[in-house]
C-alpha cells in the first residue's frame, strides 16, 4: 500500500472508530519541495501544528478551519452541523482536540505501508505544539527538503469540504551512518569529504534567453511557442540557483534521457595551466634549445651578436694569468687626397662709424626734467 492510499484509508477508519464521524478523502496530492520555498505552501487561516518525529527536524500539519470546527462539534455535541462553523481565531484548545486525529493517522498509515522506502518517507510523527502564525511556523521548519501531502476531505457525507496538509522532512539514509547489522562490524567513519560530496547541488541548463515586451508576455498562455536560436542546443549555459554561469556545453541525450556535455574551461589568469599534461591545451609553438657560448643575456638580444674568434681561449692558464690577445692591424696612412679642401674667404664686414676726436660717443638728446613731488 502506498502512502497516499494509506492516508485515504487511515482517515476514514480513524474518524469512524475514534470520533464516530464521516470523513472521506476525495483528493490527495503529493509533491517534494525545497525548504526555502515551504513558506509559499503555508495557509494563514489554517490551524498550524508542529509535529515531533524520529528525526532532528520537525514536521508540520495545517488543518483547515472547517475540519477543525467539525472536530470540535463532534467531540462536544456528538454531531456535525450541515453548515461550516463561523470563522473565528483558532486556539490551543482547538489544537489539543485535533491532536488525537494526527497521532492516530500517522501510526495507522505507517503500519499499512509495505515497502521500506515508503516507511522512510512517512515515519511516525506525533502532535508537538501549536504555532500562532505562518512566520513562526516557517522558521520552525528547518529541513532542506519536504514531502508535502495535501488531502481534500469531505465532511459528514457531503455537508462541506476542508483540507489537511502534512509537511514531512526528507531525511536521506546514508550507509556510513547506519547501524551495522552485526555488533562486530564497526560503521565507517564520517569524514568531511563524505559529508561534502553528499550535499545536493541544483544546476539549471539554459537553452537561450528571449526578450519580450511586458504586454506580450502578459498575453502568453499554455501552448504558445517561443523561437530559439538555431545554435541553442550547442550553446547551453549551466547556471546556479543564483544565476551565476558555472559552465557551458551542448544539449543531447544519453540512453533516452536528456544530457548536457560540458566544455572544458580554458586557461585564465585565475585558472593557469602549469602541469606538463596541460601543454597540449596551451597552444604554444615548439621551441628548440640553442647552444651558445655567450651569456644568456647576450644570446637573447640579436643586437649583441658579435663574431668571436673560434681559437680564443676561455680559461686561464696554469699560472693564473690572462693569455696574450692577438695584435690589432696598423691603421692606414692618410694620403694627400685625404687632406681637407680649402675653405672660401669670408665676406668683408661694413665699416663702423668713426667716433669724434676725443673718442667720446655722440651727444644724446636732452632728457626731461624729473619732478619730485
Amino acid at each position: 500500500m502506498t502512502v497516499p492510499k494509506a492516508l485515504r484509508v487511515g482517515v476514514a477508519k480513524i474518524a469512524d472508530q475514534l470520533f464516530d464521524m464521516a470523513l472521506v478523502v476525495i483528493g490527495i496530492t503529493q509533491e517534494r519541495c525545497e525548504g526555502d520555498t515551504i513558506a509559499e505552501k503555508l495557509d494563514e487561516s489554517a490551524l498550524l501544528v508542529l509535529l515531533d518525529g524520529p528525526t532532528e527536524c520537525s514536521g508540520g500539519a495545517m488543518i483547515g478551519p472547517e475540519l477543525v470546527g467539525a472536530m470540535i462539534q463532534q467531540q462536544t455535541t456528538g454531531k456535525v452541523s450541515k453548515e461550516p462553523a463561523t470563522e473565528r481565531p483558532l486556539t490551543s484548545t482547538d489544537a489539543a482536540l485535533c491532536a488525537p486525529l494526527l497521532d492516530a493517522l500517522f501510526q495507522r498509515a505507517h503500519d499499512m505501508l509495505e515497502t521500506e522506502k515508503d516507511r522512510d518517507m512517512f515515519p511516525v510523527f506525533k502532535f508537538g505544539a501549536r504555532v500562532e502564525n505562518t512566520r513562526l511556523f516557517g522558521l520552525a521548519l528547518e529541513a532542506t527538503e519536504y514531502q508535502v501531502f495535501k488531502l481534500t476531505i469531505d465532511v459528514s457525507g457531503g455537508a462541506f469540504q476542508s483540507s489537511l496538509t502534512l509537511l514531512l522532512p526528507v531525511i536521506e539514509k546514508r550507509a556510513d551512518l547506519m547501524v551495522p547489522d552485526r555488533p562486530d562490524e564497526a560503521p565507517a567513519p564520517v569524514t568531511l569529504e563524505k559529508t561534502v560530496m553528499s550535499i545536493q547541488a541544483d544546476l539549471t541548463a539554459v537553452l537561450g534567453r528571449v526578450k519580450l515586451p511586458l504586454s506580450k508576455l502578459g498575453q502568453m498562455s499554455a501552448g504558445d511557442v517561443l523561437t530559439l536560436r538555431p545554435d541553442a542546443f550547442d550553446a547551453v549555459e549551466v547556471i546556479t540557483r543564483q544565476g551565476r554561469v558555472v559552465s557551458r556545453g551542448s544539449m543531447g541525450q544519453v540512453d533516452g534521457q536528456r544530457a548536457v556535455q560540458l566544455q572544458s574551461n580554458p586557461a585564465t589568469p585565475q585558472n593557469p595551466k602549469r602541469r606538463a599534461a596541460d601543454r597540449d591545451g596551451l597552444d604554444l609553438p615548439e621551441v628548440a634549445p640553442v647552444e651558445s657560448s655567450l651569456s644568456p643575456r647576450m644570446s637573447a638580444d640579436p643586437l649583441n651578436t658579435i663574431d668571436m674568434p673560434t681559437d680564443m681561449p676561455t680559461d686561464l692558464d696554469a699560472a693564473g694569468e690572462l693569455p696574450d690577445l692577438p695584435d690589432l692591424p696598423d691603421l692606414p696612412d692618410l694620403d694627400e687626397a685625404a687632406t681637407l679642401p680649402d675653405l672660401p674667404d669670408l665676406p668683408e664686414l661694413p665699416d663702423l662709424p668713426d667716433l669724434d676726436n676725443d673718442g667720446d660717443l655722440p651727444p644724446l638728446d636732452g632728457l626731461p626734467d624729473i619732478k619730485i613731488a
